[in-house]
């Protein structure tokens, strides 16, 4: 495949070259101190909201926009500080950066579902749900990378890409491929990349 383009090249080692970078992470200190130090060189403390509104376009006056300003970020920090902000309610939103940025390295790609759940005691019911690299896949384990579908799109390691190569849909696994019940199963929904009405991304894809 020297002379494919980047899917050909790459695509068919995925399972391998992850294999092979997680055997490392679990048995290679020098692995494990590399990956850490790269992490908190890039992410730190996370990406942060600092409100900085154009108050004269808005016809404001620099009161109002200072007072906007806290405003929105006290209500930005009631989100991001609470582990609310995370599906599992487990991490805040500068823990999931730090989880986020870890599995793309060790796995190549990650990817970050936004679901609107509603919870007790949250105003806001934007969620962030990290997707493990592994369950976005081929929604048949027969399917071919580059399968043209009916709509013209084709389909790459899970990915369905337009004519141009955006992305239009992600297909992920209900449960982990090396779980008992994704050996058993292997049941996958479509996620539109964006929405329909809204045009808001749904599946964030870092890679």
């Amino acid at each position: 495949y020297l002379s494919g383009n980047a899917d050909a090249a790459s695509l068919g080692d995925i399972p391998t070259l992850r294999d092979r970078s997680r055997d490392l992470l679990r048995n290679s200190p020098l692995s494990v101190g590399a990956v850490g130090t790269v992490v908190q060189s890039v992410v730190g403390s996370g990406l942060a909201l600092q409100v900085k509104p154009e108050a004269k376009r808005l016809g404001w006056t620099p009161e109002q926009a200072a007072e906007w300003a806290a405003n929105t970020e006290s209500e930005w920090y009631l989100w991001a500080e609470s582990a609310f902000c995370d599906v599992t309610r487990t991490l805040n939103f500068y823990g999931l950066q730090a989880l986020a940025f870890r599995s793309a390295m060790e796995s190549g790609d990650a990817f970050a579902l936004l679901p609107m759940i509603a919870i007790k005691g949250m105003p806001y019911k934007t969620r962030v749900q990290i997707i493990e690299a592994d369950r976005v896949a081929n929604p048949s384990k027969a399917m071919a990378d580059g399968t043209k579908l009916d709509s013209g799109n084709r389909i790459y390691a899970g990915i369905e890409k337009d004519e141009s190569g955006a992305p239009v849909a992600y297909y992920i696994l209900r449960q982990h491929p090396g779980s008992v019940e994704g050996r058993l199963s292997r049941a996958t929904d479509r996620y539109p990349a964006f929405g329909e009405r809204t045009g808001r991304r749904n599946v964030l894809h870092l890679f």
